[in-house]
């Protein structure tokens, strides 16, 4: 049988780009900042539905002309918001990717895309075709037939209701035939069709169950007794206009076919052309079997231990990793490179050469690669320590496109116009199905590795110049790295003893909890279920409803929660269970399943993640140890010195991100303060309030200023964080303006150059990318300027605290001491110390940091020792 697909195209974009509109405007954006979320959405959905079997397939379009319905109805779909600019400059994009995938879309002025859908149902129907609609358009379910069945997308296409004939009349109680008249009586608040006043869709199957059409119902009105037979009596006119309106037509003069309409072969060079324009990787993926052929690449397999003498100086050694997690992936091979001649050498040989073991940990050779800390640290594991990097491809891509170093290593080559490679995924395979191609396929991949980092180095380092960020490159990030291998590699250890203390101890309070909670609403029910716990908070409760989610569900989450926290006393131990849960899963499971052999966890400090400059935590996160309940703190009781008579120290930056902006901002006042040993908050809230005695909650507030104009915080928020009226907030932030002068200025400067030039750059030059600044949405472009203002604050203070780092493993290195620098948290540094170099330690270390760099601010950094994470305070 011949199948038809037809997609109500309007419906599935909406879908699309608001189902990926998320909170703060980042919305997906190519490399030159066109908007992609909804092309995204839009791709993902239609390569789904295509998935199955078909012969003839048509999207069908609204246009922007009105229709027969408008001239019969002026408000018709009135009231109406525009469409986001975002949103309308991907249309476009729509088009061509139909256009590449070879699949007619199509609109025809005066008529609608439901009428278009139901003209090519009929005709196929009349063929014998069996017809599949998708749309979340619930119009659409009046051509319900025996051969037509409507696919109602509710969550992309994951969650799709079919409906046929038998499911209608189940879901309905009413024939499928009378999908029209139901509207005509209900309504339709979407398309401001007004139907019968006050009757919903309850009393209208009631009464199609009864009279069977909208006619019959009008006939019959006299006998309906009681307000509604007055409504339907009083509105007879507006419900005949409504069937009207709500009718599909099923005769639009159709300029095409069905054979018109016959699947075609998709124009794949073309697809995969505009998914690498547009930065939709994941879909070219998508398109690609696994490569099963060794690509047309002259290289060499090196066979021999004995086969290395090509080795020279500004090689590109490639190492290709097994999996994301270098600490315990394997290592497949080495790609090796001159820019003219390639190789690749499969582990076990390389590794078996004392040639090819000096090359990589001679200092005085200088090599290029792709990411030196993973490949230091996953040499480190086996033994060996590779020197003399002078070239990292991650790094200075990050540097010059942040977001583009997260990707695959094609994606970042083809972020400089470089393609001769291919996706890990079609070499690998994904998922279950990972694994070893044929030698050649992988060995010439590894190797073309190898020729991209000799290929794109001179463009990356004349890039990094131009854009005057060599120096950081060089200075920062590329010490750094090493840095970072060597706190990797050392680790952290685990106390097991307290570990399993604390997971008992956890586990009861959670068993304990869950029946209290049991006992307090009378039932058993699943409390991790946001769906089962609002029925009962919400139904067998019957709490007030404060929020629904943006699927209309009653929401749970715990600010709704904090709302209802002093009207059952089931609340605060929901709130509590789900504290403690969170913690047993994440943290005490989480960080037990990462300890390795020696006992240790091996976290990964992502050097190339954040727009920030900061670092980030993984596998796991040791940064997001939660230290605000005392439940959270007792968690840092896990980690200890690995060795007896060793000691944790720790150093902090005092107010840092404050130093930086008096600094940035050249804040005379807060410059006097900070030089002087002020207490800040105390400084400002005597400025702010007038005032030579100041109140613990007056240096509340000035706290809460303090910080938050780091962050463009406005009137509304700062009202909330210091329980006052958002106008005596606003006054509270124009006093503090006018005392600190040099602040406004410096903000509305870096505001109106980040407008100017679309970055803003910190003391080190790296630079932030702003693109919400450009959006034609208001709250986006507020959302740009507050990320603006902030950005070269944080970020400075991100390369701040990584020149620290560098310059005390220097130290360390350098005087062959024992101590070592384990962990990283914002502005918080972790070593773990042996007792002998305690006091050395104690003096050196913020004497360091606050050496790091020169500001007009002194800065300054606490110092902590303790036998524990715990005990540094």
């Amino acid at each position: 049988m011949q199948k038809l697909i037809l997609i109500d195209g309007n419906s599935l974009f909406f879908r699309a780009y608001y189902a990926t509109a998320y909170a703060g405007g980042d919305l997906m954006k190519n490399k030159q900042g066109v908007y992609t979320n909804a092309l995204f959405g839009f791709v993902n959905m239609v390569d789904k539905i295509l998935q199955q079997d078909y012969t003839h397939v048509l999207v069908a379009f609204d246009t922007k002309e009105k229709t027969k319905r408008h001239e019969a109805f002026d408000d018709y779909k009135a009231g109406r918001p525009p469409m986001p600019a975002e949103m309308a400059q991907q249309i476009p994009l729509i088009h061509s990717y139909l256009k590449h995938l070879n699949i007619a879309d199509y609109s025809l002025v005066g008529y609608e895309a439901d009428d278009i859908i139901g003209t090519l149902s009929k005709e196929a129907c009349n063929r014998g075709f069996e017809v599949s609609v998708y749309s979340s358009d619930r119009d659409l379910l009046q051509l319900i037939s025996d051969n037509v069945t409507i696919h109602l997308l509710k969550k992309g296409v994951t969650d799709i209701e079919d409906l046929t004939p038998a499911s209608f009349l189940e879901k309905y109680g009413i024939n499928h035939t009378q999908m029209i008249d139901l509207k005509a009586l209900m309504g339709d608040p979407s398309d401001n069709i007004p139907g019968v006043p006050g009757v919903g869709e309850k009393t209208a199957v009631k009464l199609l169950q009864t009279y069977g059409t909208l006619e019959e119902v009008l006939a019959k009105k006299a006998e309906i007794s009681g307000k509604l037979g007055e409504r339907i009596r009083e509105n007879e006119d507006k419900a005949i206009l409504s069937k009207m309106l709500a009718t599909i037509d099923l005769a639009v003069p159709l300029e095409f076919s069905l054979d018109d309409i016959a699947r075609k072969e998709t124009d794949y060079d073309a697809l995969v052309s505009f998914y690498n324009e547009m930065d939709l990787h994941v879909f070219i993926k998508r398109l690609n079997k696994p490569v099963q052929k060794p690509s047309n690449f002259d290289y060499k397999i090196i066979q021999d231990h004995d086969e290395f003498d090509f080795l020279k100086p500004n090689m590109a050694v490639h190492i290709e990793l097994a999996d994301f997690n270098y600490h315990t992936s394997d290592i497949i091979g080495f790609g090796l490179s001159d820019g003219q001649t390639h190789y690749f050498v499969p582990k076990e040989v390389g590794l078996a050469s004392i040639d090819f073991q000096l090359y990589l940990t001679d200092p005085s050779i200088p090599k290029l690669t792709y990411d030196q800390k993973a490949f230091r640290t996953a040499l480190k594991w086996l033994g060996y320590d590779l020197k003399g990097v002078t070239f990292d491809l991650l790094l200075s891509s990050y540097l010059i496109h942040q977001k583009i170093a997260k990707e695959d290593f094609k994606v970042i080559c083809m972020a400089f116009e470089y393609e001769d490679i291919e996706y890990d995924e079609l070499i690998y395979g994904k998922g279950a199905k990972k694994g070893l191609p044929a030698l050649e396929v992988y060995a010439a991949h590894v190797a073309k590795k190898a020729k991209a980092i000799t290929v794109l180095q001179p463009i990356l380092l004349e890039k990094l110049k131009e854009l005057d960020l060599l120096e950081l490159y060089e200075t920062i990030e590329m010490p750094l790295s090493t840095v970072l291998s060597d706190m990797e590699y050392s680790g952290i250890a685990v106390d097991k003893n307290e570990l399993n203390q604390q997971k008992t101890a956890l586990k009861s309070r959670i068993d304990a909890l869950e029946q209290n909670i049991y006992a307090s609403v009378g039932k058993t029910f699943n409390i991790g279920s946001p769906k089962q716990l609002a029925e009962i908070l919400f139904v067998d409760l019957g709490l007030d409803p404060s929020k629904k989610t943006k699927t209309k569900n009653l929401s749970t989450n715990v600010d709704v929660l904090n709302t209802l926290i002093d009207k059952h006393p089931v609340i605060p131990m929901i709130l509590e269970y789900r504290q403690l849960t969170k913690l047993y899963s994440t943290y005490i499971e989480g960080i037990e399943q990462s300890i390795f052999p020696d006992g240790k966890v091996h976290t990964i400090f992502a050097q190339a993640l954040t727009a920030t400059g900061r670092l980030s935590s993984l596998e796991p996160n040791l940064q997001n140890i939660p230290i605000r309940t005392e439940e959270g703190r007792q968690i840092r009781k896990l980690f200890v010195p690995s060795k007896p008579n060793h000691y944790f120290v720790s150093a902090d930056y005092s107010q840092i991100e404050l130093r930086v902006l008096a600094d940035m901002a050249n804040v005379k006042g807060l410059i006097e303060a900070f030089n002087n040993h002020e207490d800040i908050h105390t400084r400002t809230a005597k400025e702010v309030f007038g005032t030579e005695t100041v109140t613990s909650e007056e240096r509340r507030k000035a706290k809460a200023v303090n910080f938050g104009i780091i962050y463009g915080i406005g009137a509304w928020s700062l009202s909330e964080d210091i329980h006052t009226t958002p106008r005596e907030a606003q006054a509270f932030i124009d006093k503090y303006l006018s005392i600190y002068p040099e602040i406004k200025t410096y903000m509305e400067t870096t505001v109106e150059n980040a407008i100017k030039q679309g970055y803003v750059t910190t003391m080190m030059k790296r630079r932030r990318y702003i693109g919400e600044l450009e959006s034609p949405i208001y709250a986006v472009r507020e959302f740009g300027k507050r990320t603006s203002m902030n950005a070269p604050i944080q970020g400075s203070a991100a390369d701040i605290i990584k020149k620290a780092m560098i310059d005390l493993h220097a130290y360390i290195d350098k005087n062959k001491k024992k101590s070592r620098i384990l962990l990283q948290v914002h502005d918080e540094l972790v070593l773990e110390v042996p007792e002998a170099e305690l006091a050395e330690m104690q003096k050196v270390v913020p004497d360091i940091m606050s050496k790091a760099v020169k500001l007009k601010v002194q800065l300054e950094s606490s110092c902590d020792t303790g036998k524990n994470w715990y005990e540094l305070k």
